[in-house]
C-alpha cells in the first residue's frame, strides 16, 4: 500500500478516533495506532494494526485508533462482519 507524499504537513491535521463511539481528537503526544483492512493475495479479508505512521495515517481506509479498547471494539466489529458475511454466502 504505496501512496504519494502529501503536502500538508501533519501537525495541522486533526484526528478522531475512529473507534465505536468514541470520537477523541489526537494530540499531539498522544501514542495512536491505526488500523486498515485488506482482500489479501488470499481472497480473505485480513485486518491491519500498526503504531502511528504519519504517512501510513494519511492513506484512505485507515482508522486513527486511540487505544486498546478502540482497537478491540474495531477487531470485534471486523470478525462480527466477516463471519456474518461468510454465513449468508454458505447458505
Amino acid at each position: 500500500m504505496k501512496a504519494a507524499k502529501s503536502t500538508i504537513p501533519t501537525s495541522s491535521l486533526l484526528y478522531r478516533c475512529a473507534g465505536p463511539n468514541c470520537g477523541t481528537l489526537k494530540g499531539a503526544s498522544d501514542h495512536w495506532w491505526l488500523m486498515w483492512t485488506s482482500f489479501s493475495e488470499l481472497n480473505w479479508p485480513v485486518l491491519y494494526l500498526c503504531l502511528w505512521d504519519d504517512e501510513i495515517a494519511l492513506r484512505e481506509g485507515t482508522l486513527h485508533v486511540c487505544g486498546e479498547l478502540c482497537a478491540q471494539r474495531l477487531q470485534s466489529q471486523f470478525m462480527g462482519n466477516v463471519w456474518e458475511n461468510q454465513r449468508s454466502t454458505s447458505t
